[in-house]
Protein backbone atom coordinates (compact mmCIF):
# COMPACT_ATOMS: atom_id res chain seq x y z
CA UNK A 1 0.00 0.00 0.00
CA UNK A 2 1.52 3.26 -1.15
CA UNK A 3 2.05 6.03 1.03
CA UNK A 4 -0.97 8.27 -0.06
CA UNK A 5 -3.34 5.50 1.76
CA UNK A 6 -0.82 4.94 4.60
CA UNK A 7 -1.44 8.78 5.47
CA UNK A 8 -4.81 9.37 5.48
CA UNK A 9 -4.82 10.98 8.63
CA UNK A 10 -7.22 13.58 8.80
CA UNK A 11 -10.05 14.32 6.16
CA UNK A 12 -12.47 17.46 5.94
CA UNK A 13 -15.58 15.36 5.02
CA UNK A 14 -18.63 17.54 3.11
CA UNK A 15 -21.15 14.85 3.11
CA UNK A 16 -24.06 15.88 -0.17
CA UNK A 17 -27.27 13.96 0.10
CA UNK A 18 -29.42 13.74 -2.71
CA UNK A 19 -32.99 12.13 -3.18
CA UNK A 20 -34.23 10.19 -5.64
CA UNK A 21 -38.17 9.78 -6.40
CA UNK A 22 -37.15 5.73 -6.96
CA UNK A 23 -38.36 3.83 -4.09
CA UNK A 24 -36.15 0.87 -1.80
CA UNK A 25 -36.21 -1.31 1.02
CA UNK A 26 -37.53 -2.27 4.76
CA UNK A 27 -36.85 -0.12 7.85
CA UNK A 28 -33.17 -1.84 8.49
CA UNK A 29 -32.29 -2.59 12.55
CA UNK A 30 -30.09 -3.70 14.25
CA UNK A 31 -29.35 -7.26 14.28
CA UNK A 32 -28.98 -10.11 17.05
CA UNK A 33 -24.78 -10.71 17.15
CA UNK A 34 -25.86 -14.47 17.38
CA UNK A 35 -28.06 -14.23 14.27
CA UNK A 36 -25.67 -11.91 12.24
CA UNK A 37 -23.69 -14.64 9.68
CA UNK A 38 -19.85 -14.44 10.15
CA UNK A 39 -18.24 -12.97 6.67
CA UNK A 40 -17.14 -15.52 4.08
CA UNK A 41 -14.31 -15.23 1.33
CA UNK A 42 -15.65 -16.01 -2.29
CA UNK A 43 -13.74 -16.23 -5.32
CA UNK A 44 -15.58 -14.64 -8.17
CA UNK A 45 -15.01 -14.42 -12.27
CA UNK A 46 -15.15 -11.50 -14.42
CA UNK A 47 -16.13 -11.39 -18.07
CA UNK A 48 -12.78 -10.43 -19.19
CA UNK A 49 -10.76 -13.11 -17.53
CA UNK A 50 -9.71 -12.08 -14.19
CA UNK A 51 -10.06 -13.97 -11.06
CA UNK A 52 -11.41 -11.92 -8.13
CA UNK A 53 -11.39 -12.46 -4.26
CA UNK A 54 -13.70 -10.63 -2.00
CA UNK A 55 -15.17 -10.84 1.65
CA UNK A 56 -19.11 -11.14 1.81
CA UNK A 57 -21.45 -10.26 4.57
CA UNK A 58 -24.87 -11.95 4.29
CA UNK A 59 -27.77 -9.69 5.32
CA UNK A 60 -29.97 -10.38 7.58
CA UNK A 61 -33.82 -9.31 6.46
CA UNK A 62 -33.63 -12.07 3.49
CA UNK A 63 -35.76 -10.46 0.75
CA UNK A 64 -35.72 -7.29 1.93
CA UNK A 65 -31.73 -6.66 2.27
CA UNK A 66 -30.25 -4.09 0.97
CA UNK A 67 -27.08 -5.05 -0.93
CA UNK A 68 -24.18 -2.81 -1.14
CA UNK A 69 -20.67 -3.59 -2.82
CA UNK A 70 -17.37 -1.11 -1.24
CA UNK A 71 -14.98 -0.61 -3.15
CA UNK A 72 -11.13 0.26 -2.02
CA UNK A 73 -8.97 3.04 -3.07
CA UNK A 74 -6.06 2.16 -5.88
CA UNK A 75 -2.88 0.92 -4.08
CA UNK A 76 -4.82 -0.37 -1.23
CA UNK A 77 -7.10 -3.26 -0.69
CA UNK A 78 -10.25 -4.84 0.35
CA UNK A 79 -9.25 -4.01 4.18
CA UNK A 80 -9.83 -0.66 3.68
CA UNK A 81 -13.67 -1.11 3.73
CA UNK A 82 -14.11 -4.20 5.92
CA UNK A 83 -15.19 -2.02 8.69
CA UNK A 84 -17.96 -0.15 7.14
CA UNK A 85 -19.02 -3.61 5.75
CA UNK A 86 -19.01 -5.04 9.29
CA UNK A 87 -21.08 -2.00 10.37
CA UNK A 88 -23.66 -2.12 7.33
CA UNK A 89 -23.82 -5.88 8.67
CA UNK A 90 -24.73 -5.87 12.38
CA UNK A 91 -26.26 -2.47 12.63
CA UNK A 92 -28.14 -2.47 9.67
CA UNK A 93 -29.12 -5.88 8.55
CA UNK A 94 -27.33 -4.68 5.07
CA UNK A 95 -25.67 -7.64 2.75
CA UNK A 96 -21.95 -6.37 1.73
CA UNK A 97 -19.58 -7.25 -0.86
CA UNK A 98 -15.88 -6.24 -0.44
CA UNK A 99 -13.56 -7.14 -3.16
CA UNK A 100 -9.78 -7.11 -3.80
CA UNK A 101 -10.14 -5.28 -7.21
CA UNK A 102 -7.78 -6.64 -10.29
CA UNK A 103 -4.23 -6.34 -9.07
CA UNK A 104 -4.95 -6.15 -5.39
CA UNK A 105 -4.77 -8.12 -2.40
CA UNK A 106 -5.50 -11.48 -3.50
CA UNK A 107 -7.08 -10.57 -7.14
CA UNK A 108 -3.51 -10.64 -8.56
CA UNK A 109 -3.85 -13.46 -11.49
CA UNK A 110 -5.75 -13.85 -14.28
CA UNK A 111 -8.45 -17.62 -14.48
CA UNK A 112 -5.55 -18.69 -16.83
CA UNK A 113 -3.15 -17.83 -13.86
CA UNK A 114 -1.49 -14.66 -15.50
CA UNK A 115 -0.49 -12.25 -13.21
CA UNK A 116 -1.64 -8.88 -12.99
CA UNK A 117 0.54 -5.69 -13.24
CA UNK A 118 -1.64 -2.84 -12.46
CA UNK A 119 1.42 -0.22 -12.62
CA UNK A 120 1.26 -0.60 -16.52
CA UNK A 121 -2.44 -0.32 -16.55
CA UNK A 122 -3.71 3.11 -18.83
CA UNK A 123 -6.89 4.45 -19.87
CA UNK A 124 -8.96 1.92 -21.41
CA UNK A 125 -7.03 -1.51 -19.26
CA UNK A 126 -8.28 0.74 -16.20
CA UNK A 127 -11.74 1.08 -17.55
CA UNK A 128 -12.15 -2.94 -17.70
CA UNK A 129 -11.96 -2.56 -14.01
CA UNK A 130 -16.05 -1.95 -13.75
CA UNK A 131 -15.94 -5.74 -14.76
CA UNK A 132 -14.77 -6.38 -10.94
CA UNK A 133 -18.24 -4.42 -10.14
CA UNK A 134 -20.31 -6.27 -12.73
CA UNK A 135 -18.94 -9.60 -11.06
CA UNK A 136 -20.02 -8.72 -7.47
CA UNK A 137 -23.10 -7.49 -9.06
CA UNK A 138 -23.75 -11.68 -10.52
CA UNK A 139 -22.91 -12.59 -7.47
CA UNK A 140 -25.68 -10.37 -5.70
CA UNK A 141 -28.12 -11.80 -8.06
CA UNK A 142 -27.17 -15.17 -7.37
CA UNK A 143 -27.80 -13.84 -3.75
CA UNK A 144 -31.04 -12.91 -4.63
CA UNK A 145 -32.69 -15.44 -6.64
CA UNK A 146 -31.92 -17.55 -3.34
CA UNK A 147 -34.03 -15.03 -1.50
CA UNK A 148 -31.19 -13.52 0.67
CA UNK A 149 -31.14 -9.96 -0.59
CA UNK A 150 -33.11 -7.78 -2.66
CA UNK A 151 -30.60 -6.88 -6.01
CA UNK A 152 -33.05 -3.57 -6.96
CA UNK A 153 -32.40 -1.94 -3.52
CA UNK A 154 -28.32 -1.59 -4.50
CA UNK A 155 -25.88 0.80 -3.39
CA UNK A 156 -22.75 1.05 -4.21
CA UNK A 157 -20.05 2.85 -1.72
CA UNK A 158 -16.34 3.76 -3.79
CA UNK A 159 -13.26 5.53 -2.30
CA UNK A 160 -10.73 7.75 -4.61
CA UNK A 161 -9.86 6.14 -7.71
CA UNK A 162 -12.62 3.69 -7.18
CA UNK A 163 -15.39 6.49 -7.34
CA UNK A 164 -14.80 7.19 -11.05
CA UNK A 165 -15.35 3.16 -11.90
CA UNK A 166 -18.37 3.16 -9.80
CA UNK A 167 -19.71 6.22 -11.70
CA UNK A 168 -18.92 4.55 -14.77
CA UNK A 169 -20.74 1.26 -14.02
CA UNK A 170 -23.93 2.66 -12.34
CA UNK A 171 -24.72 4.65 -15.65
CA UNK A 172 -23.90 1.05 -17.47
CA UNK A 173 -26.18 -0.15 -15.11
CA UNK A 174 -28.87 2.37 -15.60
CA UNK A 175 -28.21 2.18 -19.29
CA UNK A 176 -30.29 -1.27 -19.46
CA UNK A 177 -33.72 -1.16 -20.11
CA UNK A 178 -36.38 -3.47 -19.30
CA UNK A 179 -37.20 -6.05 -21.42
CA UNK A 180 -41.03 -6.29 -21.01
CA UNK A 181 -41.69 -6.44 -17.11
CA UNK A 182 -37.96 -8.60 -16.61
CA UNK A 183 -35.51 -5.56 -15.42
CA UNK A 184 -32.31 -5.93 -16.58
CA UNK A 185 -30.54 -3.19 -14.65
CA UNK A 186 -31.37 -0.30 -13.35
CA UNK A 187 -30.57 -1.63 -9.78
CA UNK A 188 -28.30 1.26 -8.21
CA UNK A 189 -30.38 3.37 -5.86
CA UNK A 190 -27.63 5.26 -4.60
CA UNK A 191 -24.02 6.30 -4.38
CA UNK A 192 -21.57 6.98 -2.02
CA UNK A 193 -18.78 8.39 -3.04
CA UNK A 194 -15.29 9.23 -0.56
CA UNK A 195 -12.91 11.57 -1.41
CA UNK A 196 -13.87 11.37 -5.25
CA UNK A 197 -11.55 11.79 -8.71
CA UNK A 198 -12.54 12.92 -12.18
CA UNK A 199 -9.31 11.25 -13.69
CA UNK A 200 -7.09 8.62 -12.82
CA UNK A 201 -4.03 7.78 -15.30
CA UNK A 202 -5.68 8.96 -18.43
CA UNK A 203 -9.05 7.43 -17.92
CA UNK A 204 -11.34 10.49 -17.73
CA UNK A 205 -15.04 10.70 -15.78
CA UNK A 206 -15.42 13.92 -15.79
CA UNK A 207 -18.37 14.45 -18.36
CA UNK A 208 -19.30 10.96 -16.47
CA UNK A 209 -19.89 13.20 -13.80
CA UNK A 210 -21.97 15.34 -16.06
CA UNK A 211 -24.59 13.01 -16.74
CA UNK A 212 -28.50 14.41 -15.83
CA UNK A 213 -28.54 11.16 -13.16
CA UNK A 214 -25.65 12.23 -11.48
CA UNK A 215 -25.47 15.65 -12.15
CA UNK A 216 -29.55 16.66 -10.88
CA UNK A 217 -30.77 17.84 -14.08
CA UNK A 218 -33.20 14.55 -14.00
CA UNK A 219 -34.86 13.10 -11.13
CA UNK A 220 -32.83 13.32 -8.01
CA UNK A 221 -30.38 10.39 -7.57
CA UNK A 222 -29.43 9.61 -3.70
CA UNK A 223 -25.21 10.27 -3.30
CA UNK A 224 -23.08 11.30 -0.63
CA UNK A 225 -19.89 13.06 -1.83
CA UNK A 226 -17.51 13.45 0.48
CA UNK A 227 -14.02 14.85 0.48
CA UNK A 228 -10.32 16.10 1.97
CA UNK A 229 -10.32 20.12 1.60
CA UNK A 230 -7.71 19.50 -0.26
CA UNK A 231 -9.02 17.66 -2.89
CA UNK A 232 -10.00 19.99 -6.04
CA UNK A 233 -11.63 17.18 -8.01
CA UNK A 234 -14.24 16.57 -5.34
CA UNK A 235 -15.24 20.09 -4.83
CA UNK A 236 -15.54 20.76 -8.61
CA UNK A 237 -18.13 17.25 -8.80
CA UNK A 238 -20.21 18.61 -5.80
CA UNK A 239 -20.25 22.04 -6.94
CA UNK A 240 -21.52 20.94 -10.79
CA UNK A 241 -24.25 18.35 -8.62
CA UNK A 242 -25.14 21.48 -6.52
CA UNK A 243 -25.90 23.78 -9.12
CA UNK A 244 -27.61 21.13 -11.26
CA UNK A 245 -30.27 20.53 -7.99
CA UNK A 246 -30.47 24.28 -7.36
CA UNK A 247 -34.04 24.49 -8.92
CA UNK A 248 -35.09 20.92 -7.60
CA UNK A 249 -38.33 21.10 -5.17
CA UNK A 250 -37.44 21.13 -1.77
CA UNK A 251 -37.74 17.33 -1.05
CA UNK A 252 -35.08 17.07 -3.81
CA UNK A 253 -32.25 19.57 -2.68
CA UNK A 254 -29.26 18.63 -0.73
CA UNK A 255 -30.22 17.34 2.39
CA UNK A 256 -27.66 19.96 4.17
CA UNK A 257 -23.60 20.73 3.94
CA UNK A 258 -21.75 18.86 6.77
CA UNK A 259 -18.13 18.85 8.16
CA UNK A 260 -16.57 16.51 9.23
CA UNK A 261 -12.90 15.19 10.47
CA UNK A 262 -11.72 11.85 10.17
CA UNK A 263 -9.67 10.77 13.14
CA UNK A 264 -6.34 8.53 12.24
CA UNK A 265 -6.34 4.66 11.91
CA UNK A 266 -10.17 5.37 13.04
CA UNK A 267 -13.16 5.97 10.12
CA UNK A 268 -14.91 7.94 12.95
CA UNK A 269 -16.15 11.17 12.02
CA UNK A 270 -16.18 14.58 14.67
CA UNK A 271 -19.10 16.91 14.33
CA UNK A 272 -19.44 19.43 16.96
CA UNK A 273 -17.30 18.15 19.25
CA UNK A 274 -19.58 14.59 19.27
CA UNK A 275 -18.08 11.50 17.05
CA UNK A 276 -19.84 9.12 14.60
CA UNK A 277 -18.30 6.27 12.58
CA UNK A 278 -18.57 6.70 9.05
CA UNK A 279 -20.17 3.35 8.64
CA UNK A 280 -23.26 4.49 10.55
CA UNK A 281 -23.76 7.84 8.89
CA UNK A 282 -23.57 5.62 5.77
CA UNK A 283 -25.89 3.18 7.18
CA UNK A 284 -28.35 6.24 8.09
CA UNK A 285 -28.22 7.26 4.41
CA UNK A 286 -29.01 4.03 2.81
CA UNK A 287 -31.61 3.03 5.24
CA UNK A 288 -33.61 6.37 5.09
CA UNK A 289 -33.02 6.92 0.85
CA UNK A 290 -33.15 3.52 -0.02
CA UNK A 291 -34.27 0.90 2.75
CA UNK A 292 -37.37 3.23 3.85
CA UNK A 293 -38.57 3.12 0.17
CA UNK A 294 -38.63 -0.52 -0.25
CA UNK A 295 -42.13 -0.74 -1.05
CA UNK A 296 -41.49 0.84 -4.64
CA UNK A 297 -38.75 -1.67 -4.99
CA UNK A 298 -39.97 -5.31 -4.19
CA UNK A 299 -38.24 -8.59 -4.69
CA UNK A 300 -38.30 -10.38 -8.04
CA UNK A 301 -35.89 -13.42 -9.25
CA UNK A 302 -33.82 -12.15 -11.52
CA UNK A 303 -32.05 -13.52 -15.00
CA UNK A 304 -28.69 -12.63 -16.04
CA UNK A 305 -28.20 -10.26 -19.05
Amino acid sequence: MKADHKNRIQWTITGFAMLLSLGMVPNLEAQDDDATPEPRTVQLQTSDGVALSAIYYAGTNEKETVPVILLHAWDADNSEMVGIANTLQTQYGCAAIVPDLRGHGNSQRSTKGDELDRDRWRGNDLSAVVEDIEACKKFLIAENNKGELNIDLLSIVADSESTIFAAIWTLRDWSYAPLGSMKQGQDVKSLILLDPKRSFKGLNAAKTFQNDMLAGRGPAFPIIIAYRGNNRDAKNIYDRIARGRKNLSGKDKALGKHRFEIEKGRRVVKKRGQTTALGDIIGDFIETQVADRQQDFRWAKRGSK
